[in-house]
């Protein structure tokens, strides 16, 4: 699964730079604030988790969202394989990495 994880960094690093923070219970990825973590390295899976502004609960990728006061929706994802970093997981990566960049804050404030 070590394989995997550096994969599934890989695959981020094509989105944009980013840092790893790790922390007793994960690796969490930043930038401007933290936007994604890797909860559990597995011997068949790892869970991961993103940080995004809105609630994408009709995404198949996901099998868990938690909402954190209407402002962040964390969600879960179960990673097997290479395969499961899905397009549509992809398109919720670079979210995740918009909000870590707080894009989120920047377009509130000009008005977007």
């Amino acid at each position: 699964m070590i394989d995997l994880f550096n994969y599934f960094l890989s695959e981020y690093r094509e989105i944009g730079p980013f840092e790893l923070h790790p922390v007793k219970t994960r690796v969490a990825l930043l930038t401007k604030m933290r936007f994604c973590s890797v909860n559990k390295i597995s011997s068949n899976h790892i869970d991961i988790h993103l940080v995004l502004t809105g609630l994408f609960d009709d995404a198949a990728c996901f099998y868990k969202i938690d909402n954190l006061a209407n402002r962040f929706f964390i969600h879960h994802c179960r990673l097997y394989d290479k395969d499961d970093i899905t397009i549509e997981l992809r398109k919720f990566m670079t979210l995740a990495y918009e909000t870590g960049n707080r894009v989120h804050v920047t377009s509130k404030k000009s008005g977007k």
